[in-house]
């Protein structure tokens, strides 16, 4: 290639000042303090400052304060420079101009030295009206106008990389509004409307520069509160609890309140991911509830309550400290233990086990089930194999299955590769039929038939057998025993024990056994804790019982390595 056409590719030099001129998008220069070193031609339009005017200012003379543009605050950049972190993005953000312009944008803030970082300004304004309506609308709750659950789920997500990194606290704020249905239904749907509007305006009066604030479902707001510790933002908490409980709207000549109901939860005193924050103040606002309302939980101030369970749940899970406890059933008839169910325990060290009946309401609320009904019924299934292993005769494990796990494929399947891995080894004594029954509540069952079956139809296929587990209460549908492959039924325990004094549950029960019978089901009759109970289960034909008469669940094994 000769010199001239090599000359004729190569562009004529163009200084760093000409390249960021010649940029459609906003660039600003800024030092560790947070003041501005120059500005292009294109920032300059927007910011209607001069690039001569503009240098030596701080962000805070082009920007007005905005709950959403925290990272936009000195004290954000200095952290900012300080981690000697790559380049960050923020998508769809507003920003307002000294002179009250709003703008839609997208900007990045990246390092340019250990002092100096450049913030580019990506308008999305120009692309037109309603493009603009649609990228506010996707970033921004429409009642509220604060940022959706979506956007402020993101900048969480973002703010926590950060403090990770730095190793500072932050502090998130989920904030409920109480008894608001009770508003709605007295006032009206536009009068709650207007209140929720009114109140998502008082708190960002509340809130400074720096803190963030969102609409997170209905009536809940969720506040992050960055470089603040536990003890900063139970205080900031307990300020806007004060002032939303004195704030009112006047509404046809009537005053209406409000109170709220904060649950806080901070990083990383209550945990190391997003999850374990948002799940911390989550139950923290439960248990504010759970208290009475208008008032301020957390995991520091609530020892030995509702959140310190849900914690503890918690941290049994992540270390492996959730196992089975077996409670034996029985043969009415004969007395034999025939069969056992699996019921979850914590394990505590140095302590006795937690029992369900201390956890499951935590567990329930905090949507954890799932993951105790999927380790219990792993354990069960390793237990079971090793048991056949030394030459024990097989007999069934009962264990339960949520509603919850089920709506989990990859749970599902899980399950059913440990199953078909440990059952190859017992294959040759149980044939198709194995010994694991999956006991399902009548509540968790689906109302389409079809659903309920492809749902179940793994395990029915392995070759599980299925059990109705508190059969005789909630919807008691005689479909599922019409079309579902059942093979046992567990008679609910609040029936069980008033059927020895109360003839109208006997006929309930002696009805469940003739149908029981007549389809060749075998009946369970659950919570026997007397021989009174047992005399007359025995005498209306029930096949087995199960309860504190018979034995209290016991842990017969340590955990099994999967």
């Amino acid at each position: 290639m000769s010199n001239s056409v090599r000359d004729k590719a190569v562009p004529p030099y163009i200084s760093g000042e000409q390249l960021l001129n010649n940029l459609s998008d906003g660039v600003i220069g800024v030092d560790r303090e947070g003041r501005v070193t120059f500005i292009n031609q294109a920032a300059s339009r927007w910011l209607n400052q001069s690039r001569e005017q503009a240098p030596g200012q701080s962000l805070g003379a082009l920007f007005q304060p905005l709950p959403d543009n925290q990272p936009l605050d000195p004290a954000f950049i200095q952290q900012f420079l300080a981690d000697t972190q790559p380049s960050i993005a923020f998508t769809s953000q507003r920003i307002k101009t000294v002179d009250d312009q709003t703008l839609l944008v997208d900007y990045s803030i990246t390092p340019l030295d250990k002092n100096t970082a450049a913030i580019i300004f990506h308008d999305l304004s120009h692309t037109g009206e309603n493009h603009y309506i649609q990228i506010d609308q996707s970033n921004y709750d429409p009642l509220t106008h604060l940022a959706n659950r979506d956007a402020i789920q993101q900048t969480l997500i973002q703010l926590h990389e950060q403090h990770k990194k730095s190793k500072t606290p932050y502090t998130v704020l989920l904030i409920d509004l109480d008894r608001f249905k009770l508003i709605n239904d007295s006032y009206g749907h536009p009068v709650g409307d207007t209140l929720l509007q009114h109140l998502a305006g008082h708190i960002q009066q509340l809130a400074t520069q720096q803190e963030l604030i969102g609409r997170w479902s209905g009536e809940e707001f969720l506040c992050i509160l960055p470089q603040t510790d536990i003890q900063a933002g139970l205080k900031t908490a307990k300020q806007i609890r004060a002032s939303i409980a004195g704030f009112s709207i006047t509404s046809r000549q009537r005053e209406i309140f409000t109170t709220c109901s904060i649950g806080v939860a901070s990083y990383p005193h209550d945990g190391k991911t997003v999850s374990d924050i948002l799940r911390t103040a989550d139950a923290a606002l439960y248990e504010a509830k759970r208290a009475g309302r208008n008032r301020v939980a957390s995991s520091q101030e609530n020892r030995g309550s509702f959140l310190s369970i849900a914690t503890r749940l918690e941290n049994a899970l992540q270390e492996n400290r959730v196992i089975p406890a077996y409670q034996p059933i029985v043969d009415l008839q004969t007395g034999q233990v025939v069969a056992d169910e699996a019921l979850a325990r914590i394990i505590v060290p140095g302590s006795e086990p937690i029992p369900a009946g201390q956890f499951i309401d935590a567990a329930v609320h905090l949507q954890l089930v799932h993951r105790i009904d999927f380790e219990v019924t792993r354990q069960a299934i390793l237990y079971c194999s090793e048991s056949i292993r030394q030459n024990n005769p097989p007999q069934p494990h009962f264990v339960n299955i949520s509603a919850e796990l089920l709506r989990h494929p990859e749970l599902v399947q899980g399950i059913l590769d440990t199953a078909l891995r440990e059952c190859q080894a017992c294959s040759d004594q149980l044939g198709n039929e194995k010994p694991l029954v999956i006991e399902i509540t009548e509540q968790a069952l689906l109302h389409n038939l079809d659903d309920t079956r492809e749902i179940l139809a793994p395990f029915l296929d392995f070759g599980l057998r299925l059990a109705i587990d508190d059969f005789g209460v909630g919807y008691s549908s005689l479909n599922y025993l019409a079309d579902l492959p059942v093979s046992f039924l567990k008679i609910d325990g609040q029936l069980v024990q008033r059927v020895a004094t109360e003839s109208r549950i006997r006929a309930i029960i002696k009805g469940i056994q003739s149908i029981a019978n007549d389809l060749d089901l075998i009946t369970i009759g659950e919570f026997i804790e007397n021989q009174q109970t047992l005399e007359t289960l025995r005498e209306i034909g029930v096949n087995w019982g199960q309860g504190y008469y018979f034995g209290k669940p016991r842990i017969l094994h340590e955990r099994f390595d999967i």
